[in-house]
């Protein structure tokens, strides 16, 4: 008898049965972390329930995003003297542009923002009164701070972290009476797209680390940019889901990474949030008139 032949099939025969083995076992760990999983999905939304929060309905839908990237630019200080009916100071190396207005914008007294509201304020931003208004878009209203939010758009998404806004400032008759302006300039895609977690899964998260309290509303997530990385020559932006909370007494914002799943904490270049609200930014605003250098036209 051919014993080495024979020994070959047994020692070929075994490692088969091992590899079957092996697929079986994986195979069901797979198919019992995905059913545990979905139960884990099921149980947050039931969590969320019993604390009366309330959730928007979901996209949940998976995107892919690139990076973005910008180059410092003095394009604010450059363009300053082609707006009028205006007292005006850039600040910050030209990074943010303060404007007072000759003619307060008056909008209507309703307590939420109307559409006409918007469209008049479109008007101004896209006008000759706002550089590069073409640039940017309506992004949210913050009634407790007085402030109405444009943000700067690329690769046809928000910037959302308040490094090229425009914050209108009202007053206590719901007049944008100032405006501050941030702008970061062309932005240019970088790399290729990457798949970002869903906006489902961005809520998930935050609820998971205590970021959504009990009795709140859950508001339709953003997908966004945020500035991962600042240096003195150029910037580059990420992308990120963009949640804001209401409660009872006001609206937080929160930013989760929507590539890697983290929380992003506040910086300092941000729009103050809304629960600090400042009840004299008409007066402040006013008065900070005669501190500017009067450049009317």
């Amino acid at each position: 008898m051919d014993f080495k032949r024979i020994e070959i099939i047994f020692v070929l025969t075994f490692l088969a049965l091992n590899v079957f083995l092996l697929v079986t076992y994986f195979d069901k760990n797979y198919n019992d972390f995905s059913e545990n999983d979905s139960n884990v999905q099921v149980n947050f939304i039931d969590e969320m329930d019993k604390a009366n929060i309330k959730l928007p309905k979901f996209q949940n839908e998976t995107n892919k995003v690139p990076y973005v990237q910008t180059e410092a630019n003095d394009l604010l200080t450059e363009n300053r003297d082609k707006l009028s009916n205006q007292t005006r100071i850039v600040e910050e190396n030209g990074a943010i542009y303060s404007s007072i207005l000759s003619n307060p914008i008056a909008l209507s007294q309703e307590k939420k923002l109307t559409s006409k509201d918007i469209e008049k304020l479109n008007d101004f931003v896209k006008s000759d009164q706002i550089l590069f208004g073409k640039d940017y878009q309506f992004f949210r209203y913050i009634p407790s701070g007085q402030q109405i939010i444009y943000a700067q758009i690329a690769n046809n998404i928000p910037i959302t972290d308040g490094t090229s806004e425009i914050i209108f400032h009202l007053d206590s008759s719901k007049q944008v009476i100032s405006y501050e302006q941030r702008y970061v300039g062309p932005v240019t895609v970088q790399g290729e797209s990457r798949e970002l977690i869903t906006d489902k899964n961005a809520v998930d998260i935050l609820y998971q680390n205590n970021e959504i309290p009990a009795d709140t509303t859950v508001k339709k997530p953003i997908l966004g940019y945020y500035r991962t990385l600042n240096l003195e020559e150029l910037s580059m932006y990420a992308p990120v889901w963009f949640v804001e909370i209401d409660s009872s007494t006001d609206t937080q914002a929160k930013r989760v990474d929507a590539i890697n799943g983290t929380i992003i904490k506040s910086s300092s270049t941000e729009t103050p949030p809304s629960e600090e609200k400042d009840d004299s930014s008409a007066d402040s605003s006013e008065s900070s008139s005669s501190e500017l250098s009067s450049e009317k036209q």
